[in-house]
């Protein structure tokens, strides 16, 4: 089938930003792929939640219609176990992240309460203080309050490694759905081939059952012996027993597939009778093996896991650095068991004054005595409080016994493996497209060479027939030309589907971003 000029594919794949430059610590000659590695890693792919299909969307089991090739992988990538999995894993980082990074906000709180208390007897910790409280106590408060740790280097950090984690965990992911990818089209393709095979099987049972029609002619007219009858007989029912097998393959094939998707066993698949054949891509190898660094997981989750091994040595010194802590609070606080205390007091001595002064008015009734001056009722309209504090700890540890520098000493250990990683995942790479590529060009090499045997084989296979039929060979050699020939087709199965999981395999090595696209061939 024509394909579109590789060129495009590449230039969908490689519209994303260049890989940034990563500075180069060793001599060693890495060809401007790790240079600037200071900057920011690329943005990990976005978290993906389960869903389900809809009941009735197309392609989905029970709408009535069969998955084709990228359907069949789509759906594995939303319903495979393993990757739903891989996805609640990605999902609990995430929150363990958010958790972290919230300690580095201010934590706003709201507070009403209501606190009453009543006592006989009962000094408690304030005896010591010749206090006596209260037997009757209540006192309601509302308040907001704020605390914020303005620096504080350990939860920076923490935030910053579970950052890391994540995004690791989202690399791993996509690293899997590739694999989900490689293994689900292999397997659809694999039931291409049982399909191919049961079709070939058929064409073999008919091409016996006409040598058995012939023999039977040619021995009536006496032109064969009986001998070859049998044989003949004996070749249409192995032919038959062949057919069966390929029959059962292919329906166990397609369970397995169906299971392994996630999918229900009864799932229907729309295998092509011939599998497709897309055109080599034209793609300069360099030009492919930048697409697969600049997407790969591998590299960005090496990447994420150097950048937690480098925060890990810097947090061995986190104790060192100061902590500020910033907090406040204002509300309202009342107590009414005070009030009516309070209260009481004042009517008592409102009261004595009253006394008093008429004692006074007995004594002197010819005198204009003035009236008391009385205390005011207890006001119960609190003003509201509020308060702020910061505090500054900066604490200095005088000897550690060597604690700090061992701690150093591991975390850059780590730091020199990570980096190790890093530069193994750029050739690993490399050398996985190289394999990709040369696997495909070997893949369309061998379908060419199956081709042209196959159809000389068929041919042979037609000459002999007729040959036979004459009378101008035996029964042996028209078997042995059938048999080349059946040998021949199952080895153009083999190379066709060979081929089409070659070139879905150099897709998925370049990383697309979406990867179920590397086993969309529709209209290749």
């Amino acid at each position: 089938m024509p394909l579109r000029p590789a060129v495009a594919l590449a230039a969908v794949w490689l519209s994303v930003a260049a890989p940034p430059a990563l500075a180069d610590p060793s001599p060693r000659p890495l060809g401007g792929t790790l240079q600037g590695m200071a900057q920011a890693s690329p943005a990990p792919p976005p978290v993906f939640v389960p869903g389900v299909y809809p009941k009735h969307a197309p392609g989905t089991p029970g709408a009535g219609a069969p998955f084709d090739a990228y359907a069949t992988v789509s759906f594995a990538l939303t319903h495979e176990p393993a990757l739903l999995a891989e996805r609640a894993t990605v999902l609990n980082l995430d929150a363990q992240f958010t958790k972290a990074r919230a300690a580095e906000y201010p934590a706003l709180a709201g507070e009403l309460q209501n606190q009453i208390q009543k006592q006989s007897n009962s000094a408690g910790s304030l005896a010591q203080f010749g206090v006596s409280p209260s037997g009757n106590f209540s006192e309601n408060t509302a308040q907001l309050s704020s605390t914020y740790n303005l620096f504080n280097g350990t939860a920076q950090i923490n935030a910053q490694q579970a950052k890391r984690q994540v995004d690791n965990a989202k690399f791993e992911l996509q690293r899997q759905e590739e694999q989900t990818v490689i293994a689900v089209s292999n397997a659809f393709f694999a039931l291409a081939a049982n399909r191919e095979t049961v079709l070939v099987d058929v064409g073999d049972l008919r091409y016996q059952q006409n040598l058995l029609a012939t023999a039977q002619a040619e021995e009536r007219v006496g032109r064969v012996a009986g001998v070859d009858v049998l044989r003949a007989q004996v070749a249409v029912e192995r032919s038959q027993a062949t057919l069966v097998q390929a029959r059962t393959d292919e329906a166990n094939a397609r369970e397995a597939l169906a299971v392994q998707i996630g999918a229900p066993s009864d799932t229907q698949f729309a295998v092509p009778d011939v599998p497709p054949e897309p055109a080599v891509p034209t793609t300069p190898l360099d030009e492919l093996g930048t697409i697969a660094k600049m997407n790969r997981p591998e590299i960005s989750e090496a990447r994420a896991a150097l950048a937690a091994s480098q925060l890990t040595d810097a947090s061995v010194d986190s104790d060192l650095r100061p902590t500020v802590a910033v907090n406040g609070s204002f509300g309202s606080q009342v107590s009414p068991t005070n009030f009516v205390l309070e209260q009481q007091q004042i009517d008592a001595s409102n009261a004595a004054a009253l006394a008093s002064y008429e004692a006074e008015q007995k004594l002197f009734p010819g005198q204009i005595i003035p009236g008391p001056t009385l205390i005011p009722a207890v006001d119960r309209h609190m003003p509201g409080f509020w308060q702020f504090n910061i505090v500054s700890t900066f604490n200095i540890p005088l000897y550690d016994y060597g604690q700090r520098a061992a701690q150093h000493h591991a975390a850059r250990a780590q730091i020199a493996s990570s980096l190790a990683s890093l530069y193994n995942a750029y050739d690993t790479v490399q050398a996985d497209v190289n394999a990709a590529q040369r696997n495909l060009a070997a893949a369309a090499e061998k379908l060419s060479l199956a081709k042209l045997s196959e159809r000389a084989a068929a041919e042979s296979a037609r000459i002999s027939q007729l040959q036979y039929k004459n009378g101008l060979i035996s029964f042996t050699d028209v078997t042995q030309t059938q048999q080349t020939a059946l040998s021949t087709e199952l080895d153009l199965v083999s190379a066709r589907v060979a081929y089409v999981t070659a070139f879905i395999r150099l897709r998925t090595a370049l990383a697309p971003p979406n990867a179920a696209a590397a086993a969309d061939l529709r209209g290749l």
